[in-house]
């Protein structure tokens, strides 16, 4: 027997998706009221940002439900949503190959189905884990199976309240020029920095010319360090990743450095990926979620054990922990950097320093952050969990959507639902991540619905009270 070429292939799983959706389509009235925009347009029912793995499952899961007038819009160009083709440098995603959650319950749509239908059976057996690229393909197949609404090249200015809460208006930087949209809800699914951003310290920036500092987590071409000695500091993921870049790339040597006295060996969150945690995180106390974050963050998270090995098997690579960054100068032809009782010289140096959750960081979120509950604002931990970054995290309800810090004062923050980094203290540990998606993306489509249903709940009223629901002919019953 022949295998099955490619494009056959993928031609009879898209054939499958649409049988499988039809299947599966009940119930199928429409049922939410089109509302009208001030400026005379009809109000998107809800306008989801960012095109990524989150942006187009939640499309998706809303069509479905059918809330169908929707758009997902990106500031990138096409294939170059999320993280996965800019600066992400894995050779393999992180997390197990049989994870689930963009196909919203639906065999058809899973990577498995999509992976299976080109390599067969035994090309998925063979797999360790997912190849980064490959999951860059997956989503773009997903969104052209679906047809689903995509704007790119929008990037979110603003956000704020109009018509007395009852819609948003949306502002957009494109390349014809400003655009505004009103919607009636919106989901801010804009990747881990959605909620604060992540940059070089300002003590490393300012010693050495930006041409030799960089950022684990900003796009640039490995290629930039070839033949360099090539500092990291920091010892998660990322470091690593970017260190068997720069070395493959054909950096001199790559030294990774870290203030901790070895490598945390523990994992918690893939323990955490199990139905309950990932369904039921959300109905903890507010006392186990913080006491659950701050140790998550004491202990650190090292790299997964694949990407450990790579990096240690990579000629050129050396691990130094206990080794701070105390002090750091340019010296006109490389970087001295001074700590932990070593001294080293480089080329260049990278900050894979992680990210920060600090919405006054995001301009397009200020109306929301002068409104926002943070976790500061509702909780108060015991002395030995004080954690000032964690106090920064956005206080949200259980299906993500921000609440307000004054009750009464912003009734339209329900409106808005995010899945972030600054999710996750409220959703949970790994509920922005595509582990935690089977969970977290339902939700998130309820709370959109939820809103939707109560705007027009009086509307609904009178349709039940006064519409014509006759099932029966009257001679029927005569």
């Amino acid at each position: 027997m022949h295998p099955i070429p490619r494009a056959s292939a993928l031609d009879d799983l898209r054939s499958r998706i649409r049988r499988d959706l039809e299947t599966l389509a009940y119930p199928t009235p429409a049922w939410v009221e089109p509302v009208a925009a001030p400026d005379g347009t009809v109000a998107l029912d809800c306008a989801v940002i960012g095109a990524g793995q989150y942006g187009l499952t939640l499309a998706a899961g809303l069509r479905r439900e059918r809330v169908e007038r929707i758009e997902v819009f990106d500031a990138a160009e096409p294939g170059r949503e999320g993280p996965w083709v800019t600066f992400a440098r894995m050779s393999m995603l992180r997390t197990p190959k049989t994870l689930t959650g963009p196909d919203l319950g639906l065999p058809s749509l899973s990577f498995r189905a999509w992976w299976e239908a080109q390599h067969g059976a035994e090309g998925w057996e063979a797999m360790f884990r997912i190849p980064r690229t490959a999951w860059m393909d997956y989503l773009n197949f997903y969104r052209e199976a679906l047809d689903l609404p995509v704007t790119n090249g929008w990037r979110l200015t603003s956000l704020e309240p109009v018509e007395g809460g009852a819609l948003l208006r949306l502002g957009f930087e494109t390349t014809a020029g400003p655009r505004r949209v009103f919607a009636r809800s919106c989901v801010l699914a804009t990747g881990a920095a959605g909620s604060g951003g992540f940059s070089i310290p300002d003590w490393m920036a300012q010693a050495v010319p930006a041409d030799r500092v960089h950022h684990a987590n900003h796009a640039f071409d490995p290629a930039i360090l070839r033949g360099m000695r090539v500092g990291v500091l920091g010892a998660g993921a990322s470091g690593f990743d970017t260190a068997v870049a720069a070395l493959a790339a054909g950096a001199r040597s790559a030294d990774l450095c870290f203030r901790r006295p070895a490598l945390p060996l523990t994992n918690p969150r893939r323990w955490m990926e199990n139905a309950g945690y990932l369904a039921h995180y959300v109905d903890l106390p507010d006392a186990r979620k913080w006491a659950t974050m701050h140790r998550l963050l004491s202990i650190g998270q090292g790299p997964p054990k694949p990407t450990y090995d790579a990096a240690l098997a990579t000629p050129g690579f050396a691990l130094h922990p206990a080794t701070p960054w105390d002090s750091i100068r340019w010296t006109g032809g490389e970087i001295l950097v001074e700590g932990g009782g070593r001294r080293f010289a480089f080329d260049a140096v990278i900050a894979a320093t992680g990210m920060r959750v600090d919405l006054a960081e995001r301009p397009e979120m200020a109306a929301i952050a002068a409104e926002a509950a943070l976790w500061s604002d509702r909780y108060a931990p015991p002395p030995e969990e004080a954690n000032p970054a964690l106090g920064r995290f956005p206080y949200l309800d259980r299906l993500g959507a921000f609440t307000e810090r004054e009750v009464g004062r912003a009734l339209w923050l329900s409106r808005v639902l995010t899945i972030t980094r600054g999710a996750t203290l409220s959703l949970g540990p790994v509920s922005a991540s595509n582990s935690g998606m089977k969970y977290t993306a339902p939700r998130l489509i309820e709370g959109v619905k939820r809103r939707l249903f109560l705007d027009q709940e009086a509307a609904t009223w009178r349709d039940f009270i006064g519409g014509d629901h006759t099932e029966l002919a009257r001679e029927a019953v005569a």
